[in-house]
């Protein structure tokens, strides 16, 4: 039931995109999402898709709405232009917007009946849309819960529940606390792995039984390498979010630091993800992330002197220009993050001391830290 459900769903996106894009060519314009909702009860009439009345409606129509998303999305600039779903790309996903029930360890899926799951967490609010999703490793469900969240009393980020972080690829990221986070590097240590199942992929003829098999064994370490960065990252953005009032993060450039020679370790390290979850966990928590400029130089300027340095960088320690104390690189960085994010959200925000007694020092000019 779930791979006729999944391939219904595939194909309905298939003919409603082929829809648009000949429509648009003899035209100039596309159907609308409502003329293609309409499309789609004039098929299951036909003799040739009349087989289509065998799929949940509400579930045949998720596509249309997801295609007219995509072309929302095409337009204004934030994806590209949709491509036709293809049988080979895995089984795909469905979706019931509404009427599903869970009961212990068993979900109800209209039309399809009472379906056994393994339950990871129990189930808060009232549910109301169920994703089934295929990978390589079984079928996924998904349950998007309504629930009350009372809003939390702001509470301002002093110096004392305020943290830094400066995040980098020898540690995963340094606290102004002084603890470094090793950075786990999720692909690095299953390279090997990966290089010697991809090998045996490549000697296997296309097509065939043995080649199938062999891609879901690449598939399975690649999902394991996600799970793993997922679980990491989503442990460490809780903690630090439980732990402190305040969180102050530089804004990284993820995507221009992905073109550069450390392009894999960048995209092994997960930056971006992290920066996303910490910034909507403090919004769910009541707490303060804020993010400083990319430009300023964290790690150049001497928390203590307020010294610019001349840095490269392989210098991890260095000993300041200014008053020749030997400077760890990263904790400098925390630290200047962490300050400069106080004084960003300060009502003065300006030379001098501001509204909290901080102490604040013009920032100096300079490059990237």
């Amino acid at each position: 039931a779930f791979r006729q459900y999944a391939g219904a769903c595939r194909w309905v996106w298939n003919e409603m995109l082929r829809e648009r894009k000949e429509t648009y060519k003899a035209t100039g314009k596309s159907p609308s999402m409502y003329e293609q909702k309409r499309r789609l009860t004039e098929l299951k009439r036909q003799p040739e898709t009349a087989w289509l009345n065998g799929i949940h409606s509400q579930v045949l129509q998720e596509p249309v709405i997801n295609l007219h998303r995509a072309f929302v999305n095409f337009f204004e600039k934030r994806a590209k232009y949709p491509r036709f779903k293809s049988k080979r790309r895995g089984l795909g996903s469905f979706t019931f917007p509404q009427s599903v029930k869970v009961e212990g360890n068993r979900v109800w899926l209209p039309k399809i009946g009472w379906v056994r799951f393994r339950k990871s967490r129990e189930i808060e609010g009232t549910i109301k849309r169920a994703t089934i999703r295929h990978r390589v490793s079984g079928w996924y469900l998904s349950l998007l819960c309504e629930i009350d969240m009372p809003d939390p009393e702001p509470v301002a980020p002093t110096e004392e529940t305020t943290v830094g972080i400066d995040l980098g690829l020898h540690d995963f990221a340094v606290l102004s606390t002084g603890e470094r986070i090793p950075n786990p590097r999720h692909v690095r240590k299953l390279e090997r792995k990966l290089a010697h199942t991809q090998r045996a992929l490549s000697r296997k003829r296309k097509g065939s039984r043995r080649y199938e098999k062999q891609a879901r064994k690449v598939a399975r370490l690649h999902e394991r390498v996600a799970n793993a960065r997922a679980d990491f990252l989503h442990k460490l953005s809780a903690r630090l979010v439980a732990e402190n009032q305040g969180i102050m993060a530089e804004d990284l450039s993820v995507k221009g630091l992905a073109r550069t020679r450390l392009a894999k370790s960048v995209h092994d390290a997960g930056w971006g993800e992290f920066l996303r979850q910490l910034a909507y966990k403090a919004e769910w928590a009541g707490k303060v992330f804020h993010r400083i400029d990319r430009f300023f130089p964290s790690s150049k300027l001497h928390m203590a002197c307020g010294t610019l340095n001349t840095l490269s960088l392989s210098d991890r320690v260095f000993e300041c220009q200014g008053c020749g104390t030997l400077v760890d690189r990263d904790l400098n960085a925390a630290l200047n993050i962490k300050h400069r994010g106080l004084v960003e959200l300060s009502p003065v925000g300006q030379p001098g001391v501001d509204a909290r007694g901080l102490d604040v020092r013009p920032a100096t000019a300079g490059g990237p830290g």
